[in-house]
């Protein structure tokens, strides 16, 4: 797929969905990533065959992603189809297990996987800035500079993404933490009140401990905001609003049960998103802001060799 080619928000629904779907519906969504146009000829009693499911299953796999029938969501896809997506999944060529990052191969010259690991990154990001709600960041924005503390939680890789916005904000003079053990988590979802805001942030939006201290958190009145590339997953029904990221299908592991594999850049378009977040932020402070931020500037130099 080409550097400038954004994937189509249909072929996005079904990526953010995946890990939500029942086995039947992950059979539709296998088939509709390796099959290509195949599908836009096809009844919905022949893509049901083809993927080894009930028709049923279909209709409940298209009203899943609010399609009103099977005939729109074939419509969608042409249109995707229209647009040159190309959606190619990249199987083991034997029972060998295979480390996936954006679809590379142990064939691939170093020059190649270097670029696979940029290209899987970039798509990452153009995917992401497509789904992103604007209102929803206006309105968040707009909580942090009024609020008394920010709270990131995270465990894994997400924490890495936490503790990037905890560092951002506090440079801005937001009170601002983050947590990854479980119990500080814990005492700060109980300490809280409704002058704090809650980010939880999980890739697959199942992270036991950040999904059950957002709900502490909410019950005490703070307002919760997920960050996640897995739509309907269990930190998107707790929070107040979630951002969604895009997610790599390359690196669908349990697709296959073949691939292991480090999906670093669905954390950059965290990142990124905190990002966007944090300067909406920033340029909505008043002098006294950016003074104390160049005077960390001045202070932090002098550390510098």
């Amino acid at each position: 797929m080409p550097l400038s080619q954004a994937t189509p928000l249909v072929m996005l629904q079904i990526k953010n969905r995946y890990s939500e779907f029942n086995p039947a519906m992950k059979q539709i969504a296998d088939y509709l990533f390796e099959s290509g146009d195949k599908v836009l000829t096809m009844g919905i009693s022949q893509l049901a065959t083809a993927s080894g499911v009930s028709i049923a299953s279909v209709t409940r796999f298209v009203r899943l992603l609010r399609f009103s029938s099977f005939k729109s969501f074939q419509l969608e896809l042409a249109k995707a189809a229209m647009n040159g997506d190309e959606s190619v999944q990249t199987e083991p060529a034997d029972n060998k297990i295979v480390f996936e990052y954006g679809g590379t191969s142990p064939h691939d010259s170093v020059e190649e996987v270097g670029k696979k690991v940029f290209q899987s990154n970039i798509q990452m990001l153009s995917d992401t800035m497509q789904t992103i709600d604007y209102k929803k960041m206006e309105y968040v924005t707009n909580l942090i500079i009024n609020v008394r503390n920010l709270v990131f939680l995270g465990v894994g890789r997400s924490y890495v993404t936490a503790e990037s916005g905890r560092i951002r904000f506090n440079r801005l003079g937001i009170n601002s933490f983050s947590y990854s053990d479980t119990q500080e988590q814990i005492v700060a979802a109980t300490t809280c009140s409704d002058k704090d805001v809650f980010f939880g942030i999980s890739n697959f939006g199942r992270s036991a401990a950040v999904v059950h201290n957002i709900y502490e958190a909410k019950l005490r009145g703070a307002v919760t905001v997920g960050i996640t590339s897995a739509d309907g997953s269990p930190l998107t029904q707790t929070v107040d609003v979630c951002f969604l990221t895009a997610f790599n299908n390359a690196n669908m592991e349990y697709r296959t049960h073949k691939q292991a594999f480090e999906p670093a850049c669905e954390n950059i378009a965290q990142m990124v998103l905190l990002d966007c977040i944090y300067m909406n932020v920033a340029l909505k402070q008043d002098k006294s802001c950016f003074d104390m931020f160049y005077n960390t500037v001045k202070v932090l130099s002098k550390e510098r060799l």
